[in-house]
């Protein structure tokens, strides 16, 4: 199954429209589902996503190796950043596509990212 890496920030703005009006559509929301979502927080890591949640500097630590990675990996800190993953049978990834409108105003576009990999399958 593809992976869709979510970029996403507690206090990013474009983050929550994108999550709350776009995602939720009925022409995205089955897209998204075919899916292995993951989310990484680049500025504080929800306490809700641990079994028992550390104390706060540990999750600002956690979202800055999160943001340092996608920096690393990506050429960027821009928020939302939305990647699509190919897992390999040797234990990497490929990736299959980068979108980085940030704030999606071009929903066809996005569905059109979306898509593309999974005709592959």
């Amino acid at each position: 199954k593809p992976i869709f890496l979510d970029f996403t920030g507690k206090t990013c703005t474009n983050c929550k429209y994108n999550e709350e009006n776009i995602f939720t559509k009925p022409n995205v929301r089955p897209l998204l589902q075919r899916y292995e979502l993951v989310q990484m927080y680049t500025d504080d890591v929800p306490a809700g996503f641990y079994t028992t949640p550390p104390d706060r500097l540990t999750r600002k630590r956690e979202a800055s190796a999160n943001l340092k990675f996608q920096e690393a990996a990506f050429g960027t800190q821009q928020l939302p950043l939305y990647v699509i993953l190919e897992p390999q049978a040797s234990g990497g990834v490929k990736v299959l596509g980068v979108y980085d409108e940030g704030k999606i105003n071009d929903v066809p576009r996005f569905v059109e990212f979306l898509k593309k990999p999974l005709e592959k399958k």
